[in-house]
């Protein structure tokens, strides 16, 4: 009996470790799959990142992990994919017209404060603008320099990027071109005379660049020009304003002599730190033929979040009928601006002084003057819905001849406010307080003005 004991308990023995080295070797294959497992979802998930960050790229937001610009323009870093760039720089729609008015976006197309993620997909936009004016005789319904465009933005990885923006003024209240015809219409700069040009449809903005990474952008045709880097600071009231800084030279779009939206334009703009800077130049000739050089320039110093100082010039030398007509074939302007964005509160001062940079047309003469101009923008968001805004605009023209009024001179007040009745669409009101003379002594009428506006 003792030995059949001692049998029973060396199988159960020996059973028992079998079953323990059974048990020991699942446990291991176990933890061996589970560990697999673990491995295979870490790679999934990597890669699901990697296809949603792709995806945000396509649809033109920020990635996850992406830098994503603060308010102050400070950013984490971002892949040379996600570069952002204000060549988009009508992408953001919603309360565009605030944003205008904190950093004049518009006008340059690398804008720290307001870069905009490049779109993979063709993006067209538009502005539909309509106010009706009082005050200077009889009231009538306007169009408020409504506009069509499309643009597109595509990305080669490395930090190359191209882009490219086309962008036309429309007439939204009558089809009529004779209701819209004005020597701005095509940008033809100083002329020896008066021209009008009838047209419905005006190109405003028409251009194509290209990014480098640590390099800057490049681009090529009608678009902003440098020294609207800065003037652009104070030009973003809804009806009035802008007219003291000689960026619309004699009446025009500042095309031909690259102080506005300048001509056969070729522009690089970059941005190191607290600095930005741009350099332009025109490659084209005068309307008869005769040479023309254009060039530009701009830097814009940050010392902190909210201030922005900048200085700003364009020039050109144009031989032919605008050296008769002037004495000189030189032309230029230059500003000097600063602007500070904080909370509710953004303003903008600039001044500026010119050469044979501005025109009286008479009926058989033009006379080609030097001056002076001043101009200041100040608002306030009281709410998302509701904003004040005010400022002027002042110029001292250099005339001295008898056929002009010696008061002759932009001297007026603008003031106004605006409702948001969505993030695409406000309503405004904006005053226009005058106690200047036009070039016959006649005093500038003061008007007021009921406007609205719809982006998309």
């Amino acid at each position: 009996m003792q030995r059949l004991f001692f049998l029973c308990l060396l199988v159960f023995v020996l059973y028992a470790g079998a079953a323990s080295a059974n048990a020991a070797d699942d446990v291991a294959s176990l933890r061996e799959l589970i560990e697999a497992q673990n491995r295979l979802l870490a790679e999934q998930r990597t890669e699901l990142e990697s296809l949603g960050r792709r995806v945000a790229e396509l649809e033109g937001r920020a990635a996850p992990g992406a830098a994503v610009e603060s308010p102050g323009g400070s950013a984490a870093p971002a892949s040379a994919d996600t570069m952002q760039t204000a060549a988009d720089d009508k992408g953001e729609i919603g309360l565009e017209q605030k944003k205008e008015l904190k950093t004049g976006k518009e006008a340059t197309i690398i804008d720290k404060d307001q870069a905009i993620v490049l779109n993979e997909n063709l993006d067209l936009y538009g502005s539909l603008r309509i106010f009706t004016e009082g005050g200077s005789g009889t009231p009538n319904l306007n169009d408020g320099s409504s506009r069509l465009g499309m643009r597109l933005g595509r990305s080669f990885g490395n930090g190359r990027t191209v882009f490219g923006r086309a962008e036309w003024k429309v007439n939204l209240v009558d089809s009529d071109s004779e209701l819209v015809a004005d020597s701005s219409a095509g940008g033809g700069g100083i002329v020896v005379g008066p021209e009008d040009v009838s047209s419905a449809l005006t190109t405003r903005l028409c251009y194509l660049g290209a990014r480098f990474e640590d390099v800057g952008e490049i681009s090529f045709g009608k678009q902003w020009s440098v020294y609207y880097d800065v003037a652009g600071w104070t030009d973003n009231f809804n009806v009035y304003g802008g007219g003291a800084l000689s960026v619309y030279a004699a009446g025009t779009d500042g095309g031909s002599v690259g102080s506005g939206r300048a001509d056969n334009a070729v522009i690089w703009r970059n941005e190191r730190g607290t600095v930005s800077y741009g350099v332009q130049t025109q490659l084209r000739t005068t309307s008869d033929g005769a040479d023309y050089t254009g060039f530009g320039g701009s830097l814009i110093v940050s010392p902190s979040d909210a201030w922005d100082i900048g200085l700003a010039f364009a020039g050109a030398r144009i031989e032919g009928d605008f050296e008769i007509i002037a004495g000189d074939d030189k032309t230029g302007v230059a500003t000097l601006g600063a602007r500070y964005h904080d909370g509710p509160w953004n303003a903008a001062f600039a001044v500026a002084s010119w050469k044979n940079h501005e025109a009286v047309f008479f009926a058989d003469d033009t006379l080609i003057y030097d001056g002076f101009g001043a101009e200041l923008l100040v608002s306030y968001e009281q709410s998302e819905r509701l904003q004040f805004y005010g400022g002027f605009n002042y110029t001292n023209p250099d005339i001295n001849d008898p056929r002009v009024d010696p008061d002759f001179g932009l001297e007026v007040l603008i003031l106004g406010a605006s409702w948001f009745s969505s993030k695409e669409s406000f309503a405004y009101i904006e005053g226009l307080l005058s106690t200047g003379e036009d070039e016959n002594g006649n005093d500038i009428d003061s008007v007021l003005s009921l406007g609205y506006r719809f982006d998309f």
